[in-house]
């Protein structure tokens, strides 16, 4: 796991994106500056062993449990769980934290999740997409049209 990390300042805080984190890149996460883990995994995926690896670190873990299928349901609830997510990341930034924001490997659920808190931030979409290309073109050009669309539509 790399400790040259692509940094996305919003607010007061800043945000990347990552792996799943082990114990030990959990330690070089924390010398870093990082305050935050916010996991993007569902409770089938998510160990409990995460919660307490990151807080045994000093760190403080959000969770925000969700999958890709979950941005394309038009379920209220589902919708109002995910912009609630989307307002806590919010408000841990503009209070200056340092969150790393991970998923699985490939990181898809962190770039839509990005998109959409660049979106609940007023950025524009062409904007909000050159921010998630900057964490890797390559996987950002694998996001369809229509999951940055269901991403954006979270916040309204």
């Amino acid at each position: 796991m790399s400790t040259n990390l692509t940094w996305f300042t919003l607010g007061n805080g800043r945000l990347t994106l990552g792996a799943r984190p082990t114990p030990d890149y959990l330690e070089k996460l924390r010398d870093q500056g990082i305050s935050h883990i916010a996991s993007i995994q569902t409770s089938d995926e998510n160990k409990p062993q995460l919660k307490t690896d990151v807080e045994s670190k000093g760190l403080k873990w959000l969770w925000l449990p969700f999958n890709v299928a979950d941005m394309f349901v038009s379920n209220d609830t589902e919708k109002a769980f995910l912009q609630q997510y989307l307002a806590e990341v919010a408000q841990t930034l503009r209070e200056g934290g340092s969150v790393y924001l991970h998923c699985d490997g490939n990181c898809e659920r962190c770039r839509l999740f990005l998109y959409a808190l660049c979106i609940h931030q007023r950025i524009p979409a062409g904007s909000a997409y050159n921010v998630v290309h900057s964490f890797g073109g390559d996987k950002a050009n694998q996001l369809s049209r229509r999951e940055l669309q269901q991403a954006a539509a979270i916040v309204s």
